[in-house]
C-alpha cells in the first residue's frame, strides 16, 4: 500500500509548487505542460509552459503561453462557443500582463488593441444542421471580411465525371485501363471551394470516400481536370490530368 501512496502524494507536492511559482488559477480545470528547451545534464535554462484552462464541459476555454511574449508577458488565445456548442470565432492570441499562468479577463479586447482591428478573429459560418458543415469562412482582419473563403456541397449531374476502371492482375502483374460511361446523377458528392479571389476548386468523391476527380476552373469556359483512378483492391493506380 505504501508504494502506492508514495507516489501519488508526491504528485500533488510537485503540482502545488508549480501553482505557488505560475500563479495558476486553483479554482478553473486546466492542464500544465512544460517543454524543456535545453538541458546541461543537470538543469534545464529554458523552458516553454503552457496552460490550457477548460470550461465545466470539459471545453478548452483559454490557453496561456507563460512569459512567452518578447517583453516577459503571458500570450494568451481566447476560446468562446456558440449558442449550441461550437468554435466559431478564432482569436488570434494576444499578450497580456503577465499573472505566470493565470487565467486572463479581456482577452477579446486586448487583441482587438493589440492587433488595431475590430476583427482580431477568424469567423466561421456553420449551416444549421447536425452536420455543421463549414458554409463559409473569414480570416482576421478587416480587409479579408468581404473576401471570404465559400463551400458548397452538392451532387453530381450525369455526363459531368467521366468513368475510369482499372484492373490489376497479381498473377501477371497486368494492370488495365478502361473508360466506362460517365457516373449518372448524384452518384458522387460534389463539394466545391471557392477562394479568397474568387478561384473555385470542385472535388468529387464516391461514397467511400475516395477523390474521383479534382476540377479547377481556369476561366468561364476552361477547366483543368486532374482523375485519380482506383483499381479492384481500392489501390490508387492511375492519376489522369486532362
Amino acid at each position: 500500500m505504501k508504494k502506492i501512496i508514495l507516489p501519488i502524494s508526491a504528485l500533488f507536492v510537485v503540482g502545488l509548487s508549480h501553482g505557488q511559482t505560475l500563479n495558476l488559477s486553483t479554482n478553473e480545470n486546466y492542464v500544465y505542460s512544460k517543454t524543456y528547451l535545453d538541458y546541461s545534464g543537470a538543469s534545464a535554462s529554458k523552458t516553454a509552459e503552457t496552460v490550457q484552462y477548460f470550461d465545466g464541459l470539459g471545453r478548452a476555454k483559454q490557453v496561456v503561453n507563460v512569459k512567452a511574449s518578447p517583453t516577459g508577458k503571458d500570450v494568451v488565445s481566447h476560446i468562446e462557443y456558440d449558442g449550441f456548442g461550437r468554435q466559431v470565432d478564432s482569436w488570434l492570441p494576444a499578450p497580456m500582463n503577465t499573472l505566470n499562468g493565470g487565467i486572463q479577463a479581456g482577452v477579446k479586447s486586448s487583441a482587438t488593441t493589440y492587433y488595431g482591428d475590430n476583427f482580431a478573429f477568424g469567423h466561421s459560418n456553420l449551416e444549421a444542421s447536425p452536420l455543421d458543415r463549414v458554409l463559409s469562412r473569414v480570416q482576421p482582419g478587416t480587409d479579408w471580411q468581404a473576401h471570404p473563403v465559400t463551400f458548397n456541397y452538392d451532387a453530381n449531374v450525369d455526363g459531368e465525371v467521366k468513368k475510369f476502371t482499372a484492373t490489376f492482375n497479381y498473377t501477371t502483374f497486368e494492370s488495365k485501363l478502361s473508360l466506362s460511361p460517365s457516373y449518372g446523377t448524384a452518384r458522387l458528392y460534389k463539394n466545391t471551394v471557392t477562394d479568397e479571389d474568387g478561384n473555385t476548386t470542385t472535388e468529387y468523391k464516391n461514397g467511400r470516400g475516395q477523390v474521383l476527380m479534382v476540377r479547377k476552373a481556369i476561366s468561364a469556359t476552361e477547366n483543368a481536370d486532374t482523375y485519380y483512378v482506383y483499381n479492384d483492391y481500392d489501390q490508387l493506380a492511375y492519376v489522369i490530368p486532362r
